[in-house]
């Protein structure tokens, strides 16, 4: 088995909150200085009142996104996996037995295109690709300890999020702040680092780092696999 990944580190450049729902939790025993458990969703409506949402038994999992990476890397190469770096699809050849990647000289029983929702293995072998898109930016905060972290805080506001909803996540030593909007408007994401901040009544904290990507918003594609090829993940 073998990965190929784009990036020369696997948790630089994050596109994602990184939230895991009790589902994908429980799939796998992640490292717990990685994780903080979320219980509930408190839902803001534009006037700034709100109600908690919660299911007896049911949790979230905020992330130390970039290391949670770095370790599922980590443990895919423990697991026998070799992890290639620095690289990228191109091109692929199909045989009868096998599935080969001319420019990387890697040669397998299957391809997963587990790249992204503007996949390059869904455009080079004609399967299904997304065409709708949210556009989701946010910012890493300092450690806000005014919000409540027994929640996921989303706020519903037609205005500064078009489409989709804003949130403000208590993470793993960090706080994340961002929204998503239909794809093709500008979300202002400033405007609502300043809503959240006054709404709540927090203090300006410094920007630590910023993440920004396309979220799929079409629901699962019907053709995802053809021959030794198949689609996963925001590919699929």
């Amino acid at each position: 088995m073998c990965v190929v990944e784009r990036k020369s580190d696997v948790g630089e450049g994050v596109r994602t909150t990184g939230i895991l729902v009790k589902e994908a939790a429980e799939e796998t025993d992640f490292p717990s200085v990685l994780t903080r458990l979320v219980r509930g969703v408190r839902l803001y409506a534009p006037n700034g009142r709100y109600t908690d949402h919660l299911a007896p038994g049911y949790y979230f999992l905020a992330t130390d996104t970039p290391n949670l990476l770095r370790w599922l890397a980590a443990e895919a190469v423990r697991a026998g996996a070799e992890l290639v770096l620095d690289a990228s699809f191109k091109s692929a050849v199909t045989h009868d037995a096998s599935i080969e990647l001319p420019n990387l000289g890697l040669s397998a029983k299957l391809l997963i295109g587990a790249d992204g929702a503007t996949s390059g293995v869904a455009r080079y072998f004609g399967l299904d690709r997304n065409q709708r898109f949210l556009t989701g930016l946010e910012v890493e905060l300092e450690s806000e300890p005014g919000l409540d972290g027994r929640f996921l805080h989303c706020f519903l506001d037609s205005v500064l999020a078009p489409g989709y909803i804003a949130w403000a996540v208590p993470g793993v030593g960090i706080t994340q702040v961002g929204l998503a909007a239909r794809h093709g408007t500008k979300p202002d994401l400033m405007a609502f680092l300043n809503v959240y901040r006054t709404r709540l009544g927090l203090p300006d904290r410094p920007i630590l780092a910023r993440r920004r990507g396309l979220i799929p918003a079409g629901a699962t594609l019907r053709h995802t696999h053809r021959g030794r090829v198949m689609l996963i993940g925001d590919a699929a």
